[in-house]
């Protein structure tokens, strides 16, 4: 018999069926996993199949797979992957802050060193800042709280200041001012998130009286003026009636160079004022005598660079309040009042070329721009010192009433009386 080849094919023999059921006794999507700790697995909000191990105990994997199918249901997307990654960038984010994290120790080092290129004033600004430092300075900055920086203002008031004496509320406003802009700035760099200073309300400055000095009329000369020139030095009596005569800042006169200064056309031109602009200020005969004088004195006529006024003192309070008392003595000598000169500064100065422009009746929108105001608001406080306007406008009443009597058809005060007399009968009461 002869051996027959039989072939099978794929279709003659059953296929067997993949069993699913679990290997082992535990709940749906909980099993032992390889490294013989128990596992769970769950399908996320995303559709992705995720497997994680719990621990040793079925019971904890059987209460975190029902955890895991229940956030799946509660929040629509979830998938625990992506909240790893999104976990792990929060952590370097947070890793990375806390690096840049730094104290107003540190950071107030770093605001002197801009500050030197970007304010004019910035020894005000170093004082300022020296003291936030000692009072504030080992605090974290994103940590200052906006009551502690109502306590370093209300100390400043209490005594607690550089000068160990109690500050006006003036002085503290700039203080506050200052604080508020290096918060700012951080702000800016991504140092901090807010600036605490913001609900933190200025103190209500006075107006306080205006200080200058009176100037001569044919009733009284300039005393004070003249007894301040007198008790200063040559230079030092050029560099007074300069800025009386001018309205210049003490900074503005020490960094005017000769190329800053047009004798033919008699104009000072200040490069950059406090204001961050560049003025042009006119001279008066007075001043264009003073500045030829100091011109004659040149040690080197031939470079502009070279400053007009040389002057031994950093700073107008170094010698000013020695003088005003030398003038205030030979006042009192001469059996003068002396009032005039209390708490009179070099930027008295100031006030005193504005207070005279106002009572020559110069308006004070040229006021402010001559002495290089910012706002006109800072040029009001002058405008009592020139009510003549105000007695002028008052005055059209008068000058109104005049044209609004009989031809218009207006009765006088006394027709108006007359006819009121005439009303009453002769026992006093009204017919």
């Amino acid at each position: 018999m002869s051996d027959a080849r039989i072939t099978v094919t794929s279709a003659s023999v059953p296929m067997k069926r993949r069993d699913t059921r679990k290997k082992d006794q535990a709940p749906r999507g909980v099993f032992r996993h390889r490294s013989g700790v128990w596992a769970v697995r769950f399908t996320c909000g995303a559709g992705h199949i995720h497997q994680e191990r719990v621990g040793p105990l079925k019971s904890d994997a059987v209460r975190a797979y029902h955890d895991r199918r229940g956030r799946t249901l509660d929040e629509p997307g979830w998938c625990p992957t992506v909240e790893r990654r999104q976990e792990r960038a929060r952590v370097l984010r947070e890793q990375e802050r806390e690096r840049a994290r730094i104290t107003l120790r540190d950071y107030g080092k770093q605001y002197l060193a801009w500050a030197e290129s970007h304010h004019r004033s910035h020894e005000t600004t170093r004082g300022q800042v020296e003291a936030l430092i000692a009072a504030l300075g080992d605090h974290k900055l994103d940590e200052i709280t906006t009551a502690e920086c109502e306590r370093f203002l209300a100390g400043l008031k209490e005594g607690q200041s550089p000068s160990r004496r109690p500050l006006a509320d003036a002085t503290v406003n700039r203080y506050r001012d200052r604080l508020s802009g290096m918060f700012k700035r951080a702000l800016r760099l991504g140092l901090v998130t807010a600036n605490p200073v913001t609900g933190i309300a200025k103190a209500k400055e006075p107006g306080g009286r205006i200080v200058y000095l009176p100037p001569a009329t044919a009733d009284r000369p300039a005393l004070e003026e003249t007894a301040l020139r007198d008790a200063l030095s040559s230079d030092l009596g050029a560099l007074f009636t300069v800025s009386v005569h001018t309205g210049l800042r003490w900074s503005e006169q020490i960094g005017m160079r000769w190329r800053d200064v047009d004798l033919l056309a008699g104009v000072i031109t200040i490069p950059r004022s406090k204001h961050g602009r560049n003025r042009h200020v006119p001279m008066n005969s007075i001043v264009r005598s003073v500045m030829i004088d100091v011109g004659a004195r040149r040690q080197r006529p031939d470079d502009p660079e070279e400053p007009v006024f040389v002057c031994r003192y950093s700073a107008a309070d170094k010698f000013f309040p020695k003088a005003v008392e030398r003038a205030q003595d030979s006042l009192k000598r001469a059996d003068k009042d002396l009032s005039l000169l209390d708490g009179y500064t070099w930027h008295g100065n100031r006030h005193t070329f504005a207070s005279r422009l106002v009572m020559a009746g110069v308006d004070l929108r040229t006021v402010q721009e001559l002495g290089g105001w910012r706002t006109l608001d800072m040029v009001q406080r002058y405008a009592h010192l020139a009510p003549a306007h105000l007695h002028a406008a008052v005055e059209r009443l008068v000058t109104a009433g005049r044209f609004s009597g009989p031809e218009l058809g207006t009765p006088s005060a006394v027709e108006v009386r007359r006819n009121f007399n005439a009303a009453e009968d002769p026992d006093g009461g009204v017919l």
